[in-house]
């Protein structure tokens, strides 16, 4: 597997939010954006074979991390 996280100092997600994130058209940005950022994010890496996991707190920003299954024959990079 490939592992990729990102982290944020952002305002942080309540566990009622982290329950719907990956719903389309589920925003907490009222008048701003569509829903479906994170929903078409989640789709593309189970696709791909691959889980997404998130973690948050309120007043402590998020972190993501996205695992992709490595194709056959790959070799293992340096980290980034």
């Amino acid at each position: 597997m490939v592992m990729v996280s990102v982290t944020d100092d952002g305002c942080g997600m309540s566990p009622e939010t982290l329950q719907h994130l990956f719903e389309p058209f589920f925003t907490t940005k009222k008048g701003q954006g569509t829903g479906l950022g994170l929903p078409i994010t989640y789709g593309i890496v189970k696709k791909l074979g691959g889980e997404i996991a998130v973690q948050s707190r309120e007043g402590t920003g998020a972190t993501f991390t996205v695992y992709l299954p490595k194709k056959p024959g790959e070799t293992s990079g340096g980290e980034y």
